[in-house]
């Protein structure tokens, strides 16, 4: 067990760390590149880069695999493999390292493109890496009953106004709401006073509806606001105290 103690200090030390972290960012940063018509020329430099940080990428997995059994010290070494397999980080990794493995199998296929997506996920590492993200999500985490509570609530509102506004609508304007969906569409931009106008209600009743949806939208996305904020609070006071 030794050697994996190692191994995970090595994973979880400043080097390692910064190293990945590095790669993140120009992995990032070149696919942002990528899709200015002016970088057109330096295409596959930003390739090279991309390919580069997912060779290291594929190195932290494969590490990160051998590894687990440190960070699992209650299981069996095949059941710590596994378990970190599929978790939430092990998902993100195998995620990050597909285009090294699949880039070139399809590199002349209309499936590279496809490929070449998992590139956005990367971000996703930044929540391992990122003292910030990881302490985002802590406040998420302290909080998670609470959050389910209040969006619950408010999906129940917006399912409730959609389906009531398009039995309003749809008689007077059936191509704008033609369905449901498009109710729900519009009950959506309206709860949360978007108000994009693509879709709005011209009946009496409906304008009716709209106002109070939009005013009952203002109050009830505060609740998950205010429940965030007090959480967020409530930690940085936590860590304050013990330093």
């Amino acid at each position: 067990m030794h050697q994996y103690d190692r191994l995970q200090r090595i994973l979880t030390g400043k080097p390692f760390h910064y190293t990945v972290m590095f790669f993140i960012v120009a992995s990032i940063a070149a696919v942002i590149g990528s899709s200015f018509e002016t970088m057109r020329p330096y295409r596959h430099l930003l390739f090279g880069i991309n390919y580069l940080a997912s060779f290291v990428f594929l190195v932290e997995y494969v590490l990160r695999i051998v590894a687990a059994p440190a960070r699992y010290p209650g299981r069996s070494p095949f059941r710590a493999r596994v378990r970190y397999l599929f978790s939430f980080y092990g998902a993100v990794d195998f995620v990050a390292v597909l285009p090294f493995l699949l880039v070139y199998l399809f590199k002349d296929t209309p499936s590279v493109h496809i490929i070449t997506l998992a590139y956005i996920f990367i971000v996703f590492k930044l929540i391992r890496h990122s003292r910030s993200f990881r302490f985002i999500g802590e406040v998420l985490s302290a909080v998670r009953e609470e959050l389910v509570t209040a969006y619950t609530a408010c999906g129940i509102m917006v399912c409730f106004s959609a389906i009531l506004m398009y039995y309003i609508e749809r008689n007077a304007q059936p191509e704008a709401f033609a369905n449901i969906g498009d109710g729900l569409w519009w009950s959506i931009v309206a709860f949360t006073t978007v108000g994009y106008g693509d879709i709005y209600p011209i009946t009496p009743l409906g304008k009716l509806l709209s106002s109070l949806i939009s005013l009952i939208g203002i109050a009830m996305i505060a609740i998950p606001t205010g429940i965030i904020s007090s959480s967020f609070i409530n930690l940085l006071q936590q860590k304050n105290k013990k330093e």
